[in-house]
């Protein structure tokens, strides 16, 4: 059974109308997980009628954080403005889909919008869709994948009052700011909607790098060196509260690690990450052996992109047989592709200005390998099918070539 603090990280938010049980266990959560909430953590956290929320504000702001249904800005932009439709619209407001589109119309601040045109369509569909599934609306009568097709559908929505909650709320007026530092800094000026200035950033900065992003680096000195010097406290905090999750304490990282099911999690269950976890294994292999060097001030590994190019196929020859049919048929360089934008999309790797690829230790924690697979390239006996099956996932033997070291120099 998760914890309540593990199913508000985990949800944006939980609804009463989907998760009974759930609602009410967070609504009445305690009051020390309250005061951990703000004081260690320093978020928001809303409980209405129909909701609650922790409203999750990262230590380091990434790409995927963003909406990953919404495929252009402009996406973002019909948002906004679909959100700010309904803000005096009330709970069980009725209201057309044409009334959405004249409001867009009128208020959209670039140039004309004109409906006739099929992309924009589409950006509006994708974010009606995904305000249904938020639960921002409800569809009463009308099929709304139609108005893809042709300009002339209509369709009848509900309100259901929760948009007011769903973006954040900031110090003062957001145009008062003047750019995207001002706006994250400001972030430490109030807490939990209090007029009490937050005083420990460094301590809010940890908690929240380790729970909201999963991982702190070398690259926020003062969190992590924060993280090592209050790791008692933290373990602490995490079997009251969290006892789900595990904290890994390295030389230049940390992360978090969580036991079960959890979504938004490296790996899951895809394809995309059997393939990476393979690879990792590779890579861990030929550091170990000498053929890679690891950089020894924060354990980064350094190659060009054809060298990872090359291990990839290697990794495709050696069990491309084992991979289903998609993966099978991808050709070396589209497998590299699709790597090389997930690695870089959820930060285990970046291209720095030279064009080679500088990988994270942490892409190295987390490794795979197929059970009962023999030097030759063959499933064993036990199991000749096709059928992957990975290993438990294990933390790499630092006995090897691969060197982590945590706070004690273990």
């Amino acid at each position: 059974m998760q914890s309540a603090l593990l199913k508000l990280l985990e949800n944006f938010w939980i609804l009463k109308e989907k998760d009974v049980e759930s609602y009410y266990e967070c609504k009445n959560i305690g009051k020390d997980l309250k005061d951990f909430i703000v004081t260690k953590l320093g978020l928001k956290f809303y409980a209405t009628s129909d909701m609650v929320r922790l409203e999750k504000v990262p230590l380091v702001p990434r790409e995927y954080m963003g909406i990953m249904e919404f495929e252009e800005p402009k996406d973002y932009v019909f948002f906004c403005l679909v959100l700010a439709f309904l803000e005096d619209k009330g709970k069980d407001t009725q209201f057309l889909l044409e009334d959405i589109t004249q409001y867009i119309r009128s208020n959209y601040p670039y140039e004309e919008i004109d409906w006739t045109m099929y992309s924009d369509r589409r950006s509006l569909i994708r974010v009606l869709k995904f305000c249904e599934k938020m639960g921002l609306i409800k569809i009463d009568d009308g099929n709304q994948e139609l108005f893809v097709e042709r300009a002339d559908v209509d369709v009848l929505y509900e309100s259901t009052g929760l948009s007011k909650y769903f973006m954040r709320t900031f110090p003062k007026s957001f145009v008062e700011y003047s750019s995207a530092e001002e706006i994250l800094n400001s972030e430490f000026e109030f807490t939990n909607g209090l007029s009490d200035q937050i005083t420990d950033i460094k301590r809010i900065k940890a908690y929240r790098g380790l729970l909201i992003d999963g991982i702190v680096d070398f690259e926020s000195e003062a969190p992590l060196y924060y993280i090592k010097r209050q790791k008692t406290t933290i373990l602490q905090d995490l079997e009251k509260f969290l006892p789900e999750l595990e904290l890994h304490l390295f030389k230049s990282f940390a992360y978090i690690s969580v036991e079960g099911d959890c979504r938004y999690t490296y790996p899951d269950n895809s394809n995309m990450c059997d393939v990476l976890l393979l690879c990792s294994k590779e890579i861990l292999e030929r550091v170990e052996k000498g053929e890679l060097r690891l950089s020894p001030s924060h354990e980064m590994l350094e190659i060009s992109l054809d060298h990872f190019k090359l291990i990839i196929d290697d990794v495709r020859k050696k069990y491309g047989n084992f991979w289903n049919k998609e993966w099978r048929e991808k050709s070396t360089e589209k497998i590299f592709e699709e790597l090389l934008e997930f690695l870089q999309l959820h930060n285990f790797a970046k291209t720095n200005d030279d064009g080679y690829l500088v990988i994270s230790p942490i892409f190295l924690r987390v490794v795979g390998e197929y059970q009962d697979y023999d030097t030759n390239g063959q499933l064993s006996e036990k199991n000749n099918s096709t059928e992957k099956a990975f290993e438990d996932i294990e933390d790499i033997n630092v006995d090897g070539g691969l060197y982590f070291e945590d706070e004690q120099g273990k």
